[in-house]
């Protein structure tokens, strides 16, 4: 994966200005959009000098790239340690978590990005697929851990896609869904998805027996 390049050697320096000038530079971007966003703009609303941006970000793009990077390569907190086996609680525990994230937290800058997706150039587009890709692969991973099966299989790998577009769900559609409280929303959307995995928990639980 493509790292943004700084020469600044102190790394919680370049955390706290990337963090000041992307936050910046998104509420521009929302407001305004990404093309007709100036360098200069981002900057004075960043309070930094075009110099020290440069020290930080290679241009706009990469920009976009870290905001993508911070949504989704998140490892949110399942409800156990790493020393400890998943199970089908920590799943729905992640569930309701990552939705709470996205609907509220993040809800602005997931909006922003799959806004701005196309603005990218092809190179820079396939690498944010890439963010994307190896996120969704990431929660697969964790089905299979809370389901005991020996791989990920078609069925899971098509559950982590949904499970990350459903965390967009809201952002995209809540000119939509604003008459609607947010708490039913997740409790309907969790439920959905653990019927279906309890399904193939109980398949893999009858599957072991024979």
């Amino acid at each position: 994966m493509r790292k943004i390049k700084t020469n600044i050697k102190n790394p919680d320096l370049v955390e706290k200005r990337r963090n000041q000038i992307s936050q910046a530079a998104a509420n521009l971007f929302r407001t305004k959009g990404y093309h007709a966003t100036s360098m200069r703009t981002i900057c004075q609303k960043a309070k930094v000098n075009q110099g020290s941006f440069y020290d930080y970000f290679g241009g706009k793009e990469d920009i976009l790239v870290y905001l993508y990077k911070q949504i989704l390569s998140r490892k949110l907190d399942w409800g156990s340690s790493d020393t400890q086996p998943i199970d089908m609680k920590d799943i729905e525990s992640l569930l309701r978590l990552s939705m709470s994230n996205a609907w509220g937290r993040d809800n602005n800058a997931i909006q922003l990005l799959y806004q701005e997706t196309t603005s990218l150039d092809k190179k820079t587009q396939k690498e944010v697929f890439r963010i994307e890709s190896e996120f969704v692969k990431w929660v697969a991973e964790k089905l299979r851990e809370g389901l005991s099966l020996p791989s990920v299989t078609m069925e899971l790998e098509m559950m982590a896609n949904l499970i990350v577009y459903i965390n967009a769900f809201v952002p995209l559609r809540g000119w939509n869904l604003n008459h609607m409280n947010q708490e039913e929303i997740i409790d309907f959307c969790v439920n959905l998805l653990m019927t279906k995995l309890n399904e193939l928990s109980r398949t893999v639980d009858v599957n072991a027996q024979q």
